[in-house]
């Protein structure tokens, strides 16, 4: 190899070590300006989060991959108008909910996301702070996925952004554009009743 294929070499080494340094939000303050490969970071950082996201609240995967790749060109539409005072993980989700919230709108389901069901009013017993925490005893990560899927929405919802995509509580109030109080309350029930259906059925499940 020559001297100057060497120094090439070297110099993309160094370019692709400093982006896998970069924050998200740098990242697409690059992507704004023209810069693909940080795009291309951005992708490989969050496609199998976001993918997951989909896959827990719609019918089909062809579905969800129909979400994630509309998604993704929103993000492209969009990326001249990012501030990068907007978390890049809440701006992203964000723009994913109403693609999610538009399709349940097209099949007379436009308010799951916004109700909770069979809600009781009393406190729920277990605490949310971490609610992947209390699930890492799971032993099924399929029966993990049957009782996730008898959730209500509203409440699965909140609880694969904890879990999937490891968001906090506020950033989580911050995509769902909801307060906080509110995001914990639903973590609560939705973990309480992730447990139950586990009792219930004598299964035992893990992430």
């Amino acid at each position: 190899m020559s001297r100057s294929n060497e120094t090439l070499d070297s110099n993309q080494q160094r370019q692709a070590s400093h982006s896998d340094q970069l924050s998200d939000e740098a990242l697409m303050l690059g992507y704004a300006k023209g810069n693909m490969r940080a795009f291309e970071q951005l992708y490989q950082r969050h496609k199998n989060p976001l993918l997951r996201y989909f896959l827990r609240q719609v019918d089909s995967r062809a579905t969800a991959e129909e979400l994630f790749q509309e998604t993704w060109q929103s993000v492209i539409k969009a990326s001249d108008r990012y501030q990068a005072s907007a978390k890049f993980t809440t701006w992203l989700y964000h723009m994913a909910r109403n693609k999610l919230i538009d399709h349940y709108r097209k099949q007379g389901r436009g308010e799951e996301l916004s109700l909770d069901d069979q809600v009781e009013l009393q406190p729920a017993a277990h605490s949310v702070d971490e609610p992947e925490q209390q699930l890492n005893d799971a032993q099924s990560k399929q029966q993990y996925l049957w009782a996730l899927a008898q959730l209500p929405p509203a409440q699965r919802e909140v609880l694969v952004l904890k879990i999937e995509s490891a968001m906090t509580v506020q950033e989580i109030a911050e995509t769902i554009q909801d307060n906080a109080e509110a995001v914990k309350s639903r973590l609560r029930y939705a973990v309480q009743k992730l447990k139950q259906l586990i009792s219930e059925a004598r299964l035992e499940v893990e992430l």
